[in-house]
């Protein structure tokens, strides 16, 4: 009669955290990942549930799962370029030069999302969009939307664009969230942080939790 190893759980769970314990940012890494799960678990209960909303820089598509789960969305548009940028800007950012499989890899990326959301894009509960985020705003009526989460690229610039582009698709009333408000980057600075706080004076309120910023449209 085979006997079960039970101690291989444990082994294995003594291995992981060996490797943490010989590679101490990579616990940083995880206890700053764990927080901004929780922050975004908390700014998604503030959000419409059953509404229409876009996430706008969808990556792999993690996030785009716990709308679906947290939000219940009608309808959920994924906004992406999955686009290797060479400018020498986005040398640091994870879409350009740490980006080392460049755009076979950003292609493979996007066919992933694909295949992960395959049933809810064949039942058009899910739409992607792939473009640059202003250009996807274009293709949006007014006030189209309840809410959009803005993740793309996080430079001064491109959160302002971001939030003036999406403006104008969300209703009075709704939200305009994103993320890394208060982080400061060896990229991006804080460039999110000071694209935020000069548009707050267009919305009706501005909220923070942890990293996650949402702005409420009068």
């Amino acid at each position: 009669m085979p006997v079960a190893d039970l101690t291989t759980p444990y082994r294995r769970r003594l291995r992981r955290t060996a490797r943490l314990l010989l590679h101490p940012t990579r616990i940083r890494r995880r206890l700053r990942w764990r927080r901004r799960a929780l922050d975004r678990n908390r700014l998604l209960s503030l959000l419409p549930k059953d509404g229409v909303c876009a996430e706008i820089g969808t990556w792999r598509g993690d996030f785009a799962a716990a709308i679906l789960s947290a939000s219940s969305p009608g309808q959920l548009y994924l906004v992406d370029s999955w686009e290797y940028r060479t400018e020498e800007k986005y040398e640091q950012a994870c879409y350009g030069g740490h980006a080392q499989a460049g755009q076979e890899g950003m292609d493979a990326m996007y066919q992933r999302v694909i295949d992960r959301f395959r049933s809810e894009i064949d039942s058009g509960r899910i739409l992607v969009q792939r473009a640059r985020s202003v250009d996807a705003a274009a293709s949006f009526s007014d006030e189209s939307l309840d809410w959009v989460y803005i993740d793309a690229d996080h430079s001064y610039e491109g959160v302002k664009r971001d939030l003036d582009a999406y403006y104008r698709v969300v209703k009075s009333g709704g939200f305009l969230a994103g993320d890394d408000y208060g982080r400061e980057d060896r990229w991006f600075g804080l460039g999110v942080t000071q694209a935020v706080d000069e548009f707050a004076g267009r919305c009706a309120e501005l909220t923070i939790i942890g990293t996650q910023f949402l702005l409420k449209k009068p």
